[in-house]
């Protein structure tokens, strides 16, 4: 039996196993396709489409762990028709924080669908990258609170405290709740007061750093 083929039907029964098995297998069907890297990323992304909600999230983790090789696979489903297999590549392209998914989510962010483009929002902010700062920023006069939510969220995350004005004027005056309950206005007071945090450490920062050069310069003199 050729090496290819062992591997197929090694293959097709981890996915038996991800898909049937009891919790321990399915764990272990996980992990052992996550190890196996870009071989198993084609059955993965079949597994995204799965009806059932532990094995697209085991799938899922199993893709993130696989990174790099992952990624043209997940920015494909990104472009494809089916709703539900592109907001979960997005949510895994976020926790793979892949340069290369910028520009797709972006184009999610302004997604006409709020579920895409919400899930588009919180993936960007996980991507640690400044040159999403603006399209997250516009993001907050989005239509759909959940969008907005998530915009507040992810603004957090970047750590760029130019975003607290914004934010501010959000958690004063955005009375809406998301799909799920939560309140915009609550989030955006939240990343503001963690933005307030680390501006406030920057500033204490400078202020030792120009202290430590004013005492040097008076020992010159």
């Amino acid at each position: 039996m050729s090496s290819s083929l062992r591997r197929s039907r090694s293959l097709d029964q981890l996915l038996a196993d991800l898909s049937r098995g009891d919790e321990f297998a399915r764990a272990q069907a996980a992990f052992t396709l996550a190890m196996l890297g870009a071989p198993a990323v084609p059955p993965l992304i079949s597994a995204l489409g799965s009806p059932d909600r532990e094995v697209r999230m085991r799938a899922a983790w199993a893709l993130s762990v696989i990174g790099a090789s992952a990624v043209p696979a997940l920015l494909e489903l990104t472009q494809g028709p089916e709703k539900a297999l592109r907001v979960e590549a997005i949510r895994v392209l976020g926790t793979i924080s892949e340069g290369r998914a910028i520009e797709p989510l972006l184009q999610a962010l302004i997604d006409e669908d709020a579920t895409v483009a919400s899930r588009a929002a919180r993936a960007l902010g996980k991507l640690n990258d400044v040159r999403v700062f603006h399209p997250l920023l516009t993001s907050l006069g989005h239509p759909a609170p959940d969008v907005r939510y998530e915009a507040c969220r992810s603004l957090g995350d970047l750590r760029q405290p130019d975003a607290i004005s914004a934010l501010r004027v959000i958690a004063r005056s955005d009375s809406a709740q998301t799909s799920w309950g939560a309140s915009v206005a609550e989030v955006a007071r939240q990343s503001a007061e963690i933005l307030e945090e680390i501006r406030q450490k920057q500033l204490d920062n400078e202020f030792v750093r120009v202290s430590a050069l004013l005492l040097q310069r008076r020992a010159w003199e």
